[in-house]
């Protein structure tokens, strides 16, 4: 069985501008700033992007403080 990577060693795509580790060891990742930033969970799919910089890293720092959706695995080609 293959180990899944580290969030926190894993490097970031270009545009993630912050990372928050969820309960159960997904991320959820914020991208843009200013007035046009969005986050996205990847382990349950929440999706919010209606809303700026700040308010944006709120929800999902609060997201991942509560979400309990495993990480989606590493898919293997």
């Amino acid at each position: 069985m293959s180990k899944q990577p580290s969030p926190a060693t894993e490097p970031w795509e270009p545009g993630i501008i912050a990372r928050y580790l969820t309960v159960a060891g997904a991320t959820v990742d914020v991208r843009g700033g200013g007035d046009h930033a969005s986050m996205t969970c990847l382990g349950c799919s929440l999706h919010y992007s209606a809303f700026g910089e700040q308010r944006t890293r709120e929800l999902a720092q609060g997201h991942a403080e509560k979400c309990r959706a495993l990480p989606r695995p590493a898919v293997t080609p």
